[in-house]
């Protein structure tokens, strides 16, 4: 299939306008808002269309047609285009994208001939069809933005119906994947999940634990009815003792009450006694006198005592306030001078330094360089002089090898003697031994010769002990002599070791300074090489070294000066221009001549010669601005002590003044201000007590009118009787042992109410539980009934699992075909792959894997580590998943006849220079058999195509912004 045009006749920013295309390569450039993404949009929809079938559109189509509905017009929204196909049709597509019904795909060239029919998809033509796939497959697949190069790896299931098909059945409809989607379904009708309460399997076992819980109650309520029956007959008595003990609380409480009508009458006849005249007199009432006198008491007592400050007065503290003023103000201006001078040499230093650097910051030595000089200072000092470094001389004499196989022979020739004692003669060593047995057994058996015996056995044993002594001095003699020859060994061994040491080291020395000569004018070479000096003798070449490094030292000290003072043209300046310092300098001197304007001349003299700046006049502005706080605080004070000292005097004169009137009006004498008062409190004293003598007796007569009520003291006597009677009685009928326990408990009248309400409730609940009890009786399950409907629930619960089992195994069955589709597909999607990986990656990676279950994609170089696609830079992924994408087109089309035409937008954007031509030219090369169409901003993808692109199969096409409206 070839696209020959496009033509959008109301489409997002065009009305009636045709992208010719040719049949191999195209290159659609533009610009940004030229069309490129409109045109890409109408290529896609002039072939697929969109749907026409019921329901509410996706997120998907929303966004479509938000981004390219006509901008202006009359409604229309109609995208079409010339497709070729390789049977030889031609056939022109449109779509009504607004109203999606005047829809139709006819033959170019036979008129009237219609083939919308044969690639109606959800409900709408969808060229497509032609191609064995779908809208959906089709744009994830040919039709792809730069942004969505990697988006099957989001959703690759919706390729997968098509790669089966095409691997297992040629793009037959049928795959294992619908087969799992029937038997899916059919499970979910005829077996369920344990999440579908509808469906058998949760059914049949809710049936079954129905069934079993229902045996279970039934087998509960029997034993739960007798339960019933003994816990009724509990109640029965409980509520019958509740009863009796509520009798005894209300005989307990008639007690009460008759013991406090006795006490109360006895309180009556005593009340009634103390007024035999009736109603006491009332207490005297407050009058103004008494009202009088209590507040000139009150005010008496509550006078304060005046006390006259002392010390500095308000006046002499302000003047001292004023002084430190004063003081603070001439130390600022001062030190606002000596500022100003400064700003003013900083500023004549910075000008100064400026003027210096016209050119800006002088060079500094780079760190490159500083590595060469110390390169360089390392190579010099491992040469060490100015001459050559001379050759070591070659160690003379035996070699090591040598000395070894002298020591070797040594070890074989030089094993030491062992000699052996020797014995004395035997004969004479026996002749004693017999002598001496002879002399023995003479002296032993013949008296006679005993003199001889014992001479005989004295020879003897003395011959034996000389032969032992000599023994012992002959093997003397020899461990003596073998000592002497094993020291000789010894002393000849040690010194052949020691020059065996001896040439070893002088050997290593020699090929250690070798080595160290060899490191050192390698180091000349490196250190010249670095420094530009020419290839010379080591000589020459270490004093031309030396002679750069004298230059190098000369040109750092000068740096090192300039770039001094440009450090300290820096540190002067700091964040701030020459402007800035002069602009500072200005400020601070007119700051201080308005200081030194108002400052006193002669203490601002006294400021000037105590030189105050810095920390020095802040800490003088902290303490004099703590002395005026202080001063402040200590004149507030004074004034408000002087405040109080005058109003206590007042006070004073108003509390005597009071005593004086209070006085006359109570009509008592005193001879000053505290007699007046003590003569007050004694008449207060005397009225107080009177009153106090008549409340009481009023309390009393209230006392006894409250306990009488509007009844006589024969009324109250009479009820006292009664209430005795009705107490007696019940005590009779709850007997007295009951009384007493009640009593005990504390009786009260909310006790009384509870406990009726208790035996009410009791009662209520018993007569409820005897008529739950006879309806218990009536409803109680058949057990019987019960355990064969639990018989017949697990009957119908193993057919369901032996169902589900059967489907499971068919599952797997049909899974593991599945696995098998996914092997037969992965080569053959690796060997698309592969014909241009190499290419494409600047042959970084030459081999890859492909999972079609997921689409996943791993490559390796030549180091053979597999790495996800995915995971690479972002144009070495996008690079390996456009060949993907080829190969997927190439495949799921193979069984349609038909080639799937490339729709690309900035496929390029994200490859490096080198790697974009690689990809251009994969995409030249696959132009060949398929047509590609590519839509990019890239000038240098432009360039490509201008020189490569040549012949009626490819073209450019150049858009811009022109026809697009604002």
């Amino acid at each position: 299939m070839l696209f020959e045009s496009v033509k959008a006749h109301a489409f997002g920013p065009f009305h009636d306008a045709t992208l010719e295309l040719a049949p191999g390569m195209n290159v659609v450039y533009g610009p940004n808002e030229a069309g490129k993404s409109s045109w890409r949009a109408a290529l896609y929809a002039g072939l697929c269309g969109t749907r026409r079938r019921k329901g509410t559109p996706t997120k998907e189509e929303k966004e479509f047609a938000d981004r390219h509905k006509p901008w202006n017009g009359d409604g229309r929204w109609e995208v079409g285009a010339v497709v070729a196909l390789n049977d030889g049709r031609k056939v022109e597509l449109r779509h009504d994208l607004a109203g999606r019904v005047d829809s139709s795909a006819k033959d170019a060239a036979l008129a009237g001939r219609d083939y919308s029919a044969q690639i109606i998809i959800d409900g709408a033509p969808d060229g497509s069809a032609w191609l064995g796939l779908n809208r959906r497959v089709f744009s994830s697949v040919a039709c792809v933005r730069q942004a969505d190069m990697l988006g099957i790896l989001q959703d690759p299931g919706v390729l997968q119906g098509h790669l089966q098909r095409a691997a297992a059945t040629a793009g037959a409809d049928e795959t294992a994947a619908r087969a799992l989607s029937l038997l899916d379904s059919y499970r979910r009708d005829e077996v369920g999940s344990n999440r579908a309460p509808t469906k058998p399997l949760l059914q049949t076992k809710a049936r079954f634990d129905q069934a079993r819980s229902d045996l279970s109650k039934a087998k509960d309520a029997h034993a739960s009815y007798m339960q019933r029956r003994a816990d009724v007959e509990v109640r029965e008595q409980e509520a019958q003792r509740i009863r009796r003990q509520a009798d005894a609380v209300e005989a307990a409480l008639a007690e009460e009450d008759a013991v406090r009508a006795e006490r109360r009458i006895e309180r009556i006849r005593a009340l009634n006694s103390k007024f035999p005249e009736g109603a006491p007199r009332p207490s005297p009432e407050r009058d103004e006198v008494a009202e009088q006198v209590t507040a000139a008491l009150t005010q008496w007592e509550q006078r304060p005592e005046p006390i006259e400050p002392d010390g500095d007065t308000a006046e002499e503290r302000d003047r001292k306030i004023a002084e430190a003023a004063a003081r603070l103000g001439a130390a600022k201006a001062a030190a606002a001078e000596q500022e100003a001078q400064d700003a003013g040499r900083r500023l004549k230093r910075v000008r100064e330094l400026t003027a210096r650097f016209p050119d800006g910051q002088p060079p500094r030595p780079s760190v490159d360089d500083h590595e060469t000089a110390l390169q360089t200072s390392i190579a010099l000092r491992e040469w060490g002089g100015s001459e050559a470094r001379p050759l070591p001389a070659e160690p003379s004499g035996a070699s090591v090898e040598e000395i070894e196989q002298e020591l070797a022979e040594f070890e074989a020739n030089a094993a030491p003697t062992h000699p052996s004692s020797k014995m004395p003669p035997l004969a004479a060593l026996v002749l004693a031994v017999v002598a001496g047995a002879i002399g023995i057994g003479v002296a032993a058996i013949a008296a006679d010769f005993r003199a001889l015996g014992v001479a005989l056995a004295a020879m003897g044993i003395v011959g034996a002990v000389g032969a032992l002594r000599w023994h012992t001095a002959a093997r003397s003699r020899d461990q003596a002599r073998a000592a002497r020859e094993q020291s000789v060994l010894n002393a000849t061994r040690n010194g052949i070791i020691q020059r065996l040491d001896a040439r070893r080291k002088e050997e290593s020395a020699y090929q250690d300074e070798i080595e160290r000569r060899e490191v050192a004018l390698n180091g000349l070479a490196e250190a010249a090489r670095a420094c530009g000096v020419a290839a010379m003798e080591p000589a020459e070449q270490a004093q031309a070294l030396r002679d750069w490094l004298a230059v190098r030292g000369e040109t750092l000290r000068k740096n090192h000066e300039l770039g001094a003072l440009w450090d300290e043209l820096q540190q002067l300046l700091g964040e701030r221009s020459l402007n800035d310092i002069e602009t500072e300098e200005e400020r601070l001197r007119q700051n201080a001549a308005s200081l030194i304007d108002s400052a006193d001349p002669e203490l601002l003299g006294e400021a000037r010669n105590r030189n105050l700046a810095g920390e020095r006049l802040d800490e003088f502005e902290r303490e004099t601005q703590e002395n005026l706080i202080a001063w402040e605080r200590e004149r507030a004070e004074r004034k408000s002590a002087d405040e109080q000292y005058q109003a206590a005097c007042l006070q004073v004169e108003a509390a005597v003044d009071a005593l004086r009137n209070a006085a006359v009006a109570a009509q008592v004498v005193a001879d000053d201000a505290d007699g007046l008062a003590a003569c007050l409190r004694e008449w207060q004293e005397r009225r107080k007590q009177s009153i106090a003598e008549a409340e009481a007796m009023s309390r009393l007569w209230d006392e006894l009118q409250s306990i009488l009520g509007e009844n006589s003291l024969d009324d109250v006597a009479v009820e006292a009787e009664r209430l005795r009677a009705d107490a007696n009685e019940r005590a009779t009928e709850v007997g007295q042992a009951a009384l007493a326990q009640a009593k005990s408990d504390t009786p009260s009248p909310d006790l009384l109410k509870s406990l009726r309400s208790e035996a009410r409730d009791a009662q209520d609940a018993l007569n409820v539980e005897r008529g739950q009890l006879a309806e218990l009786q009536k409803s109680l399950p058949s057990v019987a009934d019960a355990e064969d409907d639990l018989a017949e629930a697990a009957r119908e619960m193993e057919r369901v699992r032996r169902l589900s089992e059967t489907l499971d195994k068919t599952v797997e069955f049909l899974r593991a075909a599945q696995d098998r589709v996914h092997r037969n597909i992965a080569p053959i999607l690796r060997k698309t792959v592969l014909e241009r990986l190499t290419e494409v990656t600047g042959g970084r990676y030459a081999d890859c894997r492909i999972d079609p279950a997921n689409l996943k994609v791993e490559v390796a170089g030549a180091s053979g580590r597999w790495r996800d696609a995915a995971l690479l830079s972002h144009g070495t992924a996008e690079q390996v998943y456009l060949l993907l994408r080829l190969a997927l087109a190439r495949h799921l089309t193979a069984g349609s006849g038909e080639t799937c035409p490339l729709i690309l937008d900035d496929a390029v954007g994200a490859s490096d220079g080198e790697r974009k031509l690689a990809v251009l030219d994969t995409l030249l090369a696959i132009s060949e058999s398929t047509q590609v169409i590519l839509f990019t901003h890239e000038d240098d993808a432009r360039d490509w195509a201008r020189k490569r692109l040549t012949g009626a199969s490819h073209r450019l096409r150049e858009l811009d912004r022109s026809g697009i409206p604002a």
